[in-house]
């Protein structure tokens, strides 16, 4: 990687604090996760009524971030013209919408037409709730971006929480679904009703939105700071989308304790990214994502020795722990290591860590197809591995500042 002339971040702006749109994209972030992940706690029951299998489970989050990859490329597109509260708006109505069908499906095949109508609307949330958070705080984005980040884990921890609950009273999976589509109605009511809250975004052409993304793919830093994204996103992917199967296929436990057990790994990440948010100063963000990921590679190679539930979810707290911070403060990161537009390097980089998030779920739903998920769980210590040599590999870039 050549060199690049050191790079002087931004200053904080004094008295810098909340503005009302965090206060919406954190709100935004609970919708997009409890989308998500409502199919994980549901998984076992919805698979058994709508008859298909556990490779056909990990297809569905495959089928849903291919479209939230596609649609992000056209993200920076829709936030030029439209702006990104008034996209966001529209994007999360789309998810709101897309539980609703979900919530009616009678097949299979009905269940993946409504992963592709979460896939387009979380796609467009993923790919702008952080660089509008990156521009409300500039200087500081690190700080923010892993608070907000946390609410991603909120709607995580509820989803599981209460799903799991209400399901071992065999309340219908359909009620839930509808419920969460009901969250993600209200988030995008509060983006359009705080759209006039932010100075308008300048109006920038296609070709210019373009030329952005050209620039970026251009330079190599930008790939090490991808596939990075893309590790950290499978990372949290394989927990998050087989936490609860797990606790339910091997050791046996209700959706009750699967809802709990997988709350573990959301409170770890709840903890680790107000931790870091609070605590973890932007010049140290390197240190903060290569001590997490190195924490986290004993921890994944211990879960699939868990002897009961009690273990796992303990283990899966510490994990929950160490993968924290890791999505929201590679972009900051690379925001700060890399000259170019913001909006467009956030959106680039979640196209990594978006096919990341399903490549992990998919290939454990075919190990654990032909195995069990025990040996499903072996896939995560690999990604670890391959997170902290790019890490390793992004030292001089943390300090030469280097392209």
């Amino acid at each position: 990687m050549e060199a690049s002339p050191p790079h002087t971040p931004v200053p904080p702006a004094p008295g810098a604090r909340a503005h009302p749109l965090d206060w919406a994209a954190a709100v935004g972030f609970v919708a997009y996760a409890s989308t998500a992940t409502i199919t994980p706690i549901c998984l076992v029951i919805l698979a058994k009524e709508l008859r298909f299998s556990l490779a056909a489970a990990g297809t569905l989050e495959v089928v849903r971030s291919l479209l939230a990859v596609g649609i992000m490329v056209a993200s920076g597109f829709l936030a030029g013209r439209f702006g990104k509260v008034r996209s966001l708006g529209a994007a999360t109505l789309l998810l709101g919408f897309g539980m609703m069908v979900y919530s009616a499906a009678p097949s299979y095949g009905v269940v993946v037409i409504a992963l592709g109508l979460l896939g387009i609307g979380g796609g467009v949330t993923d790919a702008l709730i952080n660089p509008l958070v990156q521009d409300l705080h500039p200087g500081d984005s690190g700080r923010y971006l892993n608070i907000v980040n946390a609410f991603w884990s909120i709607g995580v921890l509820g989803t599981m929480l209460i799903s799991g609950e209400l399901l071992t009273r065999e309340v219908s999976w359909r009620y839930l679904a509808g419920g969460v589509g009901a969250i993600a109605f209200l988030s995008g009511a509060l983006f359009l009703l705080l759209q006039n809250t932010k100075p308008r975004d300048k109006n920038q052409r296609l070709r210019e939105v373009f030329a952005h993304k050209t620039a970026i793919l251009g330079q190599r830093g930008f790939w090490l700071f991808f596939w990075a994204l893309f590790f950290a996103g499978a990372i949290e992917g394989a927990f998050t989308f087989w936490s609860a199967s797990l606790i339910q296929l091997e050791y046996g436990g209700r959706p009750r304790a699967a809802g709990i057990a997988a709350a573990f790994f959301a409170t770890g990440m709840i903890a680790g990214r107000l931790l870091c948010g609070w605590q973890v100063r932007q010049e140290h963000l390197w240190h903060l994502l290569f001590f997490s990921a190195l924490g986290g590679l004993p921890v994944s190679v211990l879960v699939p020795f868990a002897p009961g539930v009690a273990v796992a979810a303990g283990l899966l707290f510490f994990a929950g722990l160490a993968t924290a911070a890791l999505w929201p403060s590679i972009q900051s990161f690379a925001a700060d290591r890399l000259h170019v537009d913001s909006t467009s390097l956030f959106i680039l980089l979640s196209c990594g860590g978006i096919p990341g998030f399903a490549f992990s779920p998919w290939i454990m739903g075919l190990v654990g197809e032909y195995a069990d998920l025990r040996v499903a769980f072996w896939c995560v210590p690999p990604l670890f591995i391959a997170l902290l040599a790019l890490l390793w590999r992004a030292r001089p870039v943390a300090e030469t500042q280097s392209r």
